[in-house]
């Protein structure tokens, strides 16, 4: 008997632990309790591959197997609790002894203070950690410059952040419903560890004003004037830049003439209509200032007083790289001077700039048609009384002279004022890593205005949950093991919302997946950007190798961009949640 109550002990304990054994079978259930061993290592291998598959998800918490600080979780506490990241610095180097702080303990502390929702506390370590990047030991730059070399070695710091570090803080921010702040730190993975400041910045792009305005030069915040040779066309062009110290517009009546409309309508007439006539008076950096007039084709002004613009104009004589006596290198048909487009550096919008109308002119033809025709009819009326014939020799020879003007204009001048090929290699090479940085911002851009519709729409999925969850998303399953139901109407709200929270909770990660990708993106195109502006910033001559190198770089990132169609297709799962929201009558 004793064997038998000993037996029933192992059953009972056995129903206990497994909820398998406590199903109903053969009454010799006992007898079975020694095949279950056997079933353990068959239960134990899925969970081993449930394991494995959070690892490549950079969005999921960081795993505590690298952390020195797992099996300390009062420390934990203190640090997530911490006040600053001088304070939790300070009580990890007390357990640690002197040793440093690696990359998993550092997104171990962060990830908890995020999930303890001290979300000041995070923000703090991150910025540490994105200081530590460019090795001044965090915040206190300017004290540790002055500090040996060995005292600033020997200091306590951050790690330096990752892509893994930047994508848990902005889930974590999501999750706590901080989509500012989160908003924030994506627009700062561009200059990460960089100093924020506008006097050391790789500086604004300008176009070209001759279509189709690839990128010419770029200018820096204490640059002036300069004049850069553009590779694709082969012209000459001077830059100006500086703050506009006075702005004056004026409104032009649109001119009523049929001929140049019907000219214009037909190609004949290129000339745009002018809309409204500026003048600017702008001051470079080194206080010399200059005014423009220039007309546009719309009544939009292109800067505010107080605003930087950088104003593309042709070369002044004897402002040219290339000393010429008779032609200049400037475009066909501009002046001396004469400015063609001008950049907003607050807007980044670039204008193309006409040729603004003569003060007290009316607009309508040209100045010169009436003398002309007036001049070539008087002399045709005076050479029919000489010799019939002779109108005709006169009117055929002004068309040749004139059409020889033309062709002379249009294709043997603009030649002549070109460049050599050889003088311009070394801009077309510099140009060219411009044209690649320009088409990368635009894409940065692209990326960040997607990744932040996701972080929206991850933080409204956290709080759908949330909502769920508060209005008794699990109250009937407590309920059946409490043994204790609640009111039928509450018991059926609840069942519902148990069974939408796992539709939501599938889309949710989708949804991290989804930006954690795009953030990956972020941080090759800012990666490429960098090696970009190096390039660029250097005084010397970029090597052909250097230039490949930069375009495998950008070969990978397409493949990234690849992955854009299962994202697509991922996003499908948010689109259910969308019109979940937009139908309450649904829930």
């Amino acid at each position: 008997m004793g064997g038998g109550a000993s037996a029933a002990r192992n059953a009972a304990a056995a129903a206990a632990t497994d909820p398998e054994a406590a199903k109903p079978g053969p009454a010799a259930g006992a007898w079975q309790q020694p095949q279950q061993p056997q079933k353990q290592p068959q239960q134990q291998q899925p969970q081993q591959q449930q394991w494995r598959q959070p690892e490549p998800q950079p969005q999921r918490p960081p795993s505590s197997s690298g952390s020195r600080l797992a099996r300390d979780p009062a420390l934990l506490r203190r640090v997530a609790a911490a006040r600053g990241a001088a304070e939790a610095l300070d009580l990890l180097q007390q357990q640690l002894q002197a040793e440093p702080v690696g990359a998993a303990d550092a997104e171990l502390v962060l990830s908890l203070a995020l999930e303890k929702g001290n979300t000041d506390l995070a923000l703090a370590i991150y910025a540490e950690m994105c200081a530590a990047r460019r090795g001044a030991g965090g915040a206190g730059a300017g004290v540790l410059r002055a500090r040996p070399a060995a005292a600033a070695a020997a200091a306590p710091q951050w790690p330096p952040a990752t892509l893994a570090t930047t994508a848990a803080l902005v889930l974590g921010l999501c999750r706590q419903l901080r989509v500012a702040e989160a908003l924030a730190v994506m627009q700062g993975m561009r200059s990460q560890g960089l100093p924020r400041a506008e006097e050391v910045s790789f500086g604004f792009v300008v176009p070209s004003p001759l279509p189709p305005g690839r990128p010419l030069a770029v200018v820096q915040p204490q640059e002036g004037s300069r004049v850069v040779a553009d590779a694709e066309s082969r012209y000459e062009f001077e830059l100006f830049s500086g703050t506009v110290t006075s702005c004056s517009s004026e409104a032009q009546q649109p001119a009523g003439n049929w001929a140049i409309a019907a000219a214009r309508a037909v190609g004949l007439w290129r000339a745009p209509p002018v809309a409204a006539v500026h003048t600017w008076v702008v001051r470079a950096p080194d206080g010399a200032s200059r005014t423009y007039r220039a007309a546009t084709a719309t009544a939009d002004v292109p800067a505010q007083v107080g605003e930087r613009i950088t104003v593309v104009a042709a070369p002044e004589r004897g402002r040219s790289k290339q000393r010429r006596v008779l032609l200049t290198t400037a475009a066909p048909g501009m002046r001396p001077g004469e400015p063609m487009s001008v950049v907003n550096h607050r807007t980044g919008t670039a204008l193309r700039l006409g040729r603004p109308p003569a003060p007290g002119a009316q607009g309508g033809l040209p100045s010169w048609v009436l003398p002309a025709a007036v001049l070539l009819a008087g002399s045709d009326a005076a050479s029919a009384l000489i010799d019939p014939a002779l109108p005709v020799l006169i009117a055929g020879a002004a068309a040749a002279a004139a059409g020889s003007a033309v062709a002379g204009n249009a294709l043997l001048l603009p030649r002549l004022k070109q460049l050599p090929s050889g003088a311009v290699k070394l801009e077309g090479m510099r140009q060219a890593l411009l044209a690649q940085h320009a088409g990368l911002s635009k894409k940065v851009g692209a990326a960040l205005q997607e990744a932040s519709e996701d972080a929206r729409a991850l933080a409204r999925l956290w709080q759908l949950q949330v909502k769920m969850e508060s209005v008794g998303g699990g109250a009937p399953a407590a309920a059946a093991g409490a043994g204790a139901g609640p009111s039928a109407p509450a018991a059926a709200a609840g069942g519902t919302y148990a069974a939408r929270i796992g539709r939501v909770e599938a889309a949710r990660r989708g949804v991290e997946e989804r930006l954690a990708s795009r953030l990956e993106l972020i941080e090759g195109y800012a990666r490429v950007m960098d090696m970009i502006e190096i390039e660029v910033e250097m005084e010397m001559d970029v090597a052909a190798a250097e230039i490949a190198g930069i375009g495998e770089q950008i070969e990978r990132l397409t493949e990234l961009e690849a992955l854009q169609e299962e994202w697509q297709a991922q996003a499908e799962a948010q689109d259910e949640v969308e019109r979940l929201l937009r139908s309450p009558s649904s829930f």
